[in-house]
């Protein structure tokens, strides 16, 4: 109870030192990542199963993309191992999925250029606009947080939690992991070619090549405290869209 009520305080400020709650805690209901998983940086993809089982997986940021997306639809990175052992885990289907993702300059944040016109797809499925998402500005080793806002902003390096646990879209896209055995993370951009983007920017040279296939774990710890924690960050994005 005590670590929840920390992150609460600690979101419910405009400013933050030394501690990433946020970062570090997936929005499903499994809660904290492993300290295997880095502050920031790569692309996280957490899975709770029909079972309760937990399946996490990071891609390091020196895999993913960099450049102009020429097509609406540009691949930021795949992730594979995803094989029968692993899906086979999650008792036939998926019941929460979250998704971390660092980005600098990422220009979606009320104002910038590509507002509200950044989806971000995980194999088929549309996991959200990335002007909906809280994000944290932090240093690049994730270890300071200094602000935090909606959507990833101009010139600043920015991570934050894309969320779903609607069970039709995650029928789907279990089944288009079945058929696959791996996961591609996408952009949506609505007008591509307008802006360039290095999902390795910004990320400390110590934490570029941290990653780790699929990583399956049996049980999850008990979810009132990350009920509290959703309600804090439904709080703060409340606040920011009233600024």
């Amino acid at each position: 109870m005590k670590t929840a009520l920390l992150a609460i305080t600690l979101l419910a400020t405009s400013t933050f030192a030394n501690a990433t709650p946020m970062t570090s805690t997936s929005l499903t209901s499994a809660g904290t990542l492993s300290e295997s998983v880095s502050t920031v940086g790569g692309v996280v993809f957490d899975l709770i199963g029909l079972n309760g089982t937990r399946v996490t997986s990071q891609l390091a940021a020196s895999s993913l993309y960099v450049g102009y997306f020429d097509t609406e639809q540009g691949l930021i990175g795949t992730q594979n191992g995803w094989d029968n052992t692993v899906w086979g885990a999650l008792g036939g289907g998926i019941a929460e999925a979250a998704v971390r993702l660092t980005v600098s300059d990422g220009d979606t944040g009320v104002g910038d250029f590509d507002y509200n016109e950044n989806n971000l797809f995980v194999n088929s499925m549309n996991f959200g606009n990335f002007s909906d998402v809280v994000t944290e500005r932090t240093s690049a080793d994730g270890l300071t947080v200094t602000s935090s806002s909606l959507g990833f902003l101009d010139s600043e390096l920015n991570t934050g939690w894309f969320y779903n646990n609607d069970l039709s879209a995650l029928s789907d896209l279990y089944d288009s992991i079945v058929a696959s055995s791996s996961i591609q993370f996408l952009l949506d951009d609505v007008d591509p070619t307008d802006n360039y983007f290095d999902f390795t920017q910004g990320i400390d040279n110590s934490l570029i090549d941290i990653g780790s296939g699929p990583q399956v774990t049996p049980s999850i710890p008990e979810p009132s405290t990350l009920a509290i924690f959703a309600l804090a960050l439904f709080g703060l994005r409340m606040r920011l869209l009233k600024k």
